[in-house]
């Protein structure tokens, strides 16, 4: 259920209409905020446009790279799921051929 949660923002209050939890919203505000902040502070004489514009370039740069972090890891995740089902496999056949060894032991020696 949607509702609206009051956030700040550079000093701006802002009324956002959100499904998810108002700590969880409030948090994402926060977050902006501090983004917007941190440029603002390296360039006070910058327009607010463009900082905003600035700060929606580091946060999407850190969007792009945690993705490419979570690609790069379920790669990894497949190859060694991969290497482990193959191990696996070859363990059971091994296994499988040695029971059958045991078994044609114990036909020959009369168990």
């Amino acid at each position: 259920m949607e509702q609206l949660v009051n956030v700040v923002i550079r000093g701006e209050q802002y009324a956002i209409r959100a499904a998810e939890d108002p700590s969880y919203v409030r948090e994402v505000a926060a977050y902006v905020d501090a983004k917007l902040n941190g440029v603002v502070k390296e360039s006070q004489s910058l327009p607010p446009t463009k900082a905003i514009v600035l700060a929606s370039l580091n946060i999407a740069d850190e969007l792009f790279k945690a993705e490419a972090d979570r690609e790069r890891s379920e790669r990894m995740v497949a190859v060694k799921l991969g290497t482990l089902s193959e191990l696996l496999e070859t363990a059971l056949k091994e296994g499988a051929s040695g029971s059958q060894s045991i078994d044609q032991e114990s036909e020959a020696s009369g168990a």
